[in-house]
């Protein structure tokens, strides 16, 4: 497998994540709209919509700067992933403390659905990792040939 096919199939597998999480996600998040429509009335539906659409941009920008680096060293790819990860708690965790300072904002509709959708996108996410079935090291396996001769002597 060449390093463009190898590149390729990682673009793949993260546009397949991307997609089945984004699907579990949205569920999850139409979901928490409703329950918490029921319970805290107009507050709690744009509370809830407000902390799963959050969740959904954030995570889902995860897997499309992943996508993006995927065919870059893995060093970059590492350090770009604990990168974004870092920026992503630091954000959400800044967001939750400003929005739950607004009056109109119903903090547990904020925070269950924020805590419920990440849980279901992250499950789905590591489902369909397992699901993708991708050779982790089929690139660096390809590399390594056989010297010509037949071995030592």
């Amino acid at each position: 497998m060449s390093d463009s096919d190898a590149g390729t199939q990682v673009e793949t597998a993260y546009r397949s994540l991307l997609r089945r999480a984004l699907l579990a996600g949205g569920a999850a998040a139409v979901v928490c709209a409703v329950v918490f429509a029921l319970t805290g009335g107009g507050s709690g539906l744009v509370s809830s919509l407000l902390g799963s659409v959050i969740v959904l941009l954030f995570f889902g920008l995860r897997l499309l700067v992943m996508r993006r680096t995927a065919r870059s060293n893995p060093q970059l790819v590492l350090a770009v992933a604990l990168g974004v990860y870092t920026g992503k708690i630091a954000v959400l965790g800044v967001a939750m403390i400003l929005l739950t300072r607004i009056s109109w904002v119903d903090g547990p509709a904020l925070g269950l659905s924020v805590i419920i959708t990440a849980v279901v996108w992250l499950a789905a996410e590591m489902h369909a990792f397992v699901k993708l079935r991708i050779p982790v090291f089929a690139a660096a396996a390809s590399e390594r040939t056989p010297p010509a001769g037949g071995g030592e002597s």
